[in-house]
């Protein structure tokens, strides 16, 4: 059965108007961390609507990119990437490592203090916790530890969502 240019057409302005019907959010995201903080070389922060990526070049040489997402649910994902393959390290590294992170971020300032709770949070559930999958902490509010690793980069991933 071959579809009529109309049909096609049709479906493209319904996925069209579909996406235009986002609904507004009453919050925006604001920034974790600014310039001029101990550790940070380079910084941005930039936000559209309910979506912001902040970015952090740090002395230690890691690129941290903060993406969130605020609205009825909210997300945050940072990812730390590092240059080299580190595909031959166990997954309780990456594990150790979200907490270690956390713990130096947290140290930066008191706006950062916070983060050094949710590095307890997975030093906690460390054991009970698998790299890729959400691991829900209290009802509604997950975390998930995950990485990207190639032959140049690896990148280690922490989400925070609640739902």
């Amino acid at each position: 059965m071959k579809k009529s240019p109309f049909s096609l057409f049709s479906l493209v302005v319904f996925f069209l108007l579909a996406c235009k019907t986002e609904k507004p959010c009453k919050y925006k995201p604001s920034p974790i961390f600014e310039s001029g903080l101990p550790h940070v070389l380079q910084y941005n922060f930039e936000v559209e609507g309910r979506y912001s990526l902040e970015s952090l070049l740090l002395d230690t040489n890691v690129l941290l990119e903060i993406h969130q997402d605020i609205c009825t649910e909210t997300r945050q994902e940072y990812r730390f990437a590092v240059q080299g393959d580190y595909s031959q390290h166990p997954d309780s590294l990456w594990l150790k490592e979200a907490t270690r992170q956390l713990v130096f971020l947290s140290s930066f300032s008191p706006k950062q203090a916070p983060l050094r709770a949710w590095a307890d949070v997975i030093e906690a559930n460390r054991r009970e916790m698998r790299l890729g999958e959400d691991h829900e902490v209290e009802p509604g509010v997950f975390v998930r530890v995950d990485r990207v690793v190639g032959p140049e980069q690896s990148t280690l991933l922490l989400v925070f969502s609640q739902k």
